[in-house]
């Protein structure tokens, strides 16, 4: 697989999940609303793999001594000067707002710009069409996407998300409403009416899925 195939492969992966969790989301905080946090590298300073996992720590404990939920989805960017730089999407609790994360320590690399949204999605969309269109070289080991507050519940509604059209729906056929607790390559750990059903599901053939044994039986009974 040459370089430009692998970046093509992350980017379908970001945007897949990307839409989920807007799908997702939307209708879950009610009573808070998007902000918008722009991390930037100033010139002194490098990437490094921690950055934005060092950032996001600071930031849940500041919300977790505000007793606020804190749920977020952040993507990385490329700037023209090849640059790394990061986007987040947190929600804040309406009648507050964020203090700068720069003039916090929050952020100590660099600037941070922050701002109110009302369509989270259409940022990420101008988002993503930059990342298509400009064929951005990412660094080795640079996580595209991250994100984080979903609770157990939410996040097995979020990886039934991440499942093909065609599986989701001959799944929901078949088994009725199902979650997905675990996903590990084409192996699925489902939760059907309390009960933990292995699924191995092929693409590409018809049928559109084939599935372990234990899939079969539960069909059948």
């Amino acid at each position: 697989m040459d370089w430009e195939e692998y970046n093509n492969r992350r980017l379908r992966k970001l945007k897949g999940r990307l839409w989920g969790w807007v799908r997702l989301v939307s209708s879950i905080l009610t009573f808070y609303y998007p902000a918008c946090i722009t991390l930037t590298y100033s010139p002194s300073h490098s990437w490094h793999s921690k950055d934005i996992s060092s950032f996001i720590d600071r930031v849940r404990a500041y919300y977790k001594r505000k007793g606020w939920r804190c749920l977020y989805f952040w993507v990385a960017e490329l700037q023209e000067r090849g640059a790394v730089h990061f986007h987040i999407v947190i929600f804040v609790p309406r009648g507050h707002k964020l203090p700068k994360p720069d003039r916090r320590g929050w952020w100590k690399k660099g600037f941070t710009n922050i701002m109110a949204v009302k369509h989270f999605y259409s940022y990420f969309t101008k988002y993503l069409q930059k990342c298509e269109s400009e064929r951005m070289r990412f660094p080795k080991g640079l996580r595209l996407f991250g994100y984080g507050g979903l609770d157990f519940i939410e996040r097995a509604m979020y990886r039934v998300l991440w499942l093909h059209r065609r599986v989701r729906e001959c799944l929901l056929e078949v088994l009725g409403v199902f979650l997905v607790v675990k996903k590990r390559g084409s192996v699925l750990e489902l939760l059907v009416g309390g009960e933990r059903v292995i699924v191995v599901v092929y693409y590409g053939i018809p049928p559109p899925l084939l599935c372990s044994p234990e899939f079969w039986s539960l069909q059948a009974g």
